[in-house]
């Protein structure tokens, strides 16, 4: 009889903030997810269900090898249809189709999506290769489409040795007693228990078996092994797939989209059934407590929100038919609506928080659009024109702020002026020094930039790697060389309360950040959108010091040069758009860095000075300012302006932002002017037809209406 105990998923005991065991991880016996015996296997079947009448037939009367075959016969001709992975029945075969990439794995040059890899006469070494992610099988994708467009049985024979290799390095019994942790180093394959392995290795399983099943090239044999192995794992997976989904984190979305992956495959076993129903349970709960009510992810790291949100969407479109997808169709909803909210007009997302963040429009799941009635999303999505998203900013004027995202913009079109700010929490995950960093990008060009990372981890000779997270890299302020670290809560509870008005002609952005107790010093940045088109920007310092050196920086894209006017910075990008940094109070110089490999001292990110920025074994490359990543091996030089100098607390530096068209005269700057009286000034902001008024001081600030 097949010995599988479904029950000890759910009386798994578990601290839901945090995703640990509550007395460690169970106590996981074999048992319970290895299946002794073929016959066991077999006999896990929907054996009642007509189409399974020959393998029910064979088992009757003790013909386990016929049993195998008749199974194998139903599965290779039956249709799967997969909610996640690929539908190869689906997809049109490429005549055309470039397999060079899946042609240099076959020859022995793998990457693992950080590390290379030439593979030695003697074969792969499942233990030592310098591919860290070996385990979650990075090849298989390209491998796949190179066998579903050129039907070559040499693809699906790769893929097939591939998984068998696999199997025969880590055989299922050394699951017995592992928990989810199974990292080893930077430059050594992580054990395929680790829980970034198995959830994407059993996915690519899934979309390997359903495309090779069709090659006769490839045994019953080899196919009853490969699903029996993949039962078997899917079934460990489950005993500690709620302690994923509690710990909130990006990689409870994964498993369990690997879930239903799997069941796509193994659909005709019984177990599949209240796999299914579970998933959509913890869907419910993921959607519930992973994502703010604004929609943004809480780990609020952009690069990694897009793809959970689109994960999330996926699976949710899948399990529609399951209770609870109603009430969760407004937060399903909101997820689309912020992500399109913050895509720069260029396209992309502000990287703020780990990787490179891709293009808004891969937020959204398409066939889930017309179930959210977003009309003017699913426009977007298929680069239609027409319907406009019905708001400029965001949060949207009567929304609650939770994620502490602010976007404005003057339109929706590829000239639009945009900007985006980091005014809330430093998110669950994956944070990054960005506390009131802001990103500009207008005329169809990239300007102000959050500085993006390069891969965690390289092993090729020329990598020069960098995370990119410590605070001073950021458009921030460092006072007296501390910059920003972690010293407050990483996720809100309730609403924020920063300044987020909105008039006819403005939009006003204010919030806050304390240097203490490292340094008794606060500071408030406030930007003022005015008309559209330009923006005031005021960073106040204030605490009980009488004087502080300030660094006011801001990262520019790379490819941009820089110009200094006396005090005035012009940024021109390729495109020939241009950003004036115009200083109109304060008395800090710019300085321009490029590329600076010189370390300096940081705070982030537990307020202690440090020389080492954030890397993996081996890859730590300290340096200064001037650098933005792309996800690749190499840092590549980008110019960073510093505003520098000594000031009197408390201070207001106050400068404009101003966008130029590349054919519009460098002259053609507004006139603000300002007034100042009892320790306040009112900056007057020309629009068309008249102006708008900003009354500040240390103490706060007012738009004149």
């Amino acid at each position: 009889m097949l010995r599988l105990n479904v029950a000890v998923i759910a009386l798994c005991i578990v601290i839901g903030a945090s995703g640990i065991m509550a007395d460690g991880p169970p106590k996981v016996k074999a048992e319970q997810f290895i299946v002794p015996t073929r016959e066991d296997f077999l006999r896990a079947l929907k054996l009642d269900t007509p189409e399974l009448a020959a393998v029910k037939a064979a088992l009757d009367r003790g013909d386990i090898e016929a049993a195998g075959k008749a199974y194998i016969a139903y599965f290779r001709a039956r249709e799967i249809h997969p909610p996640v992975a690929p539908n190869w029945s689906a997809m049109k075969r490429n005549p055309d189709y470039n397999t060079s990439r899946a042609a240099s794995c076959l020859a022995g040059h793998l990457w693992d999506g950080y590390s290379v890899y030439e593979v030695p006469e003697t074969g792969i070494d499942w233990q030592k290769a310098p591919l860290s992610c070996l385990t979650r099988f990075p090849v298989m994708s390209p491998i796949c489409y190179a066998a579903h467009h050129t039907r070559d049985a040499k693809y699906a024979r790769f893929i097939v040795d591939h998984i068998k290799q696999y199997m025969g390095a880590y055989a299922v019994e050394e699951f017995v007693g592992k928990d989810r942790h199974g990292w080893r180093g930077d430059y050594t394959p992580a054990l395929p228990w680790h829980w970034c392995m198995i959830d994407m290795r059993l996915s690519k399983m899934a979309e390997a078996v359903a495309l090779v099943r069709s090659f006769p090239e490839v045994t019953d044999e080899e196919l009853l092994q490969i699903l029996q192995r993949m039962y078997e794992e899917t079934t460990w997976l489950r005993m500690y797939i709620k302690a994923m989904v509690d710990g909130r984190h990006n990689g409870g979305c994964s498993w369990m989209g690997t879930v239903l992956d799997v069941c796509a495959v193994l659909d005709d076993f019984a177990a599949t059934d209240e796999w299914l129903q579970y998933n959509a349970q913890l869907l419910d709960q993921y959607i519930d407590q992973a994502f703010y009510p604004d929609g943004m992810c809480i780990e609020l790291t952009t690069a990694y929100s897009l793809s959970v949100a689109h994960q999330t969407q996926r699976m949710a479109y899948a399990m529609r038919e399951q209770a609870g997808f109603e009430t969760a169709k407004p937060k399903l909803a909101a997820m689309v609506t912020c992500m399109t909210a913050f895509g720069k007009p260029t396209g992309r997302v502000p990287s703020f928080g780990d990787c490179y963040a891709s293009y808004a429009t891969s937020a959204a799941y398409k066939p889930l659009l017309e179930y959210l009635d977003l009309l003017w999303a699913a426009r977007m999505i298929k680069g239609e024109d027409g319907l406009a998203p019905p708001f400029l900013v965001w949060p949207q004027p009567d929304q609650e702020q939770w994620c502490g995202y602010y976007a404005m913009r003057s339109d929706w079109t590829k000239d639009a002026v945009f900007m985006m700010i980091d005014g809330g929490p430093w998110g669950t995950s994956h944070q990054h020094g960005d506390k009131l960093s802001f990103v500009v990008s207008a005329h169809g060009a990239d300007l102000i930039i959050d500085p993006t990372p390069t891969r965690y981890h390289n092993n090729e000779p020329d990598r020069f790697l960098s995370r990119q997270n410590n605070g001073f890299l950021h458009n921030n302020i460092t006072v007296d060389g501390v910059d920003e670290y972690m010293n407050c809560p990483r996720e809100t509870k309730e609403p924020l309360e920063n300044t987020w008005e909105h008039g006819e002609h403005y939009s006003l952005f204010a919030g806050s950040y304390s240097f203490a107790p490292v340094k008794a010093v606060e500071w408030q940045r406030r930007m003022l959108f005015a008309d559209k088109s330009y923006w005031l920007l005021q960073d106040v310092i204030s605490g009980e010091q009488e004087a502080a050196d300030i660094e006011q920086n801001f990262q520019f894209e790379k490819d941009t040069e820089i110009e200094f006017r006396e005090n005035m910075t012009v940024a021109t990008a390729p495109n020939g758009a241009r950003l004036v940094l115009m200083p109109l109070s304060g008395e800090l110089k710019p300085q321009l860095t490029i590329g600076d490999k010189q370390p300096r001292t940081s705070y982030w990110p537990d307020g202690k000075p440090n020389q080492t920025l954030w890397g993996m074994e081996g890859d730590r490359k300290n340096h200064g300012r001037g650098w933005t990543g792309r996800w690749s091996r190499k840092l590549m030089p980008a110019p960073a302006v510093t505003y520098v100098g000594k000031l009197k607390l408390p201070a207001m530096i106050t400068m404009a932002l101003i966008p130029l068209k590349p054919e519009q005269s460098i002259d053609d700057l507004p006139g603000i002017t300002a007034r100042s009286a009892d320790a306040t000034t009112t900056w007057t902001l020309p629009i068309a037809g008249g102006s708008v008024s900003l009354t500040t001081s240390v103490d706060g600030c007012q738009v004149q209406k």
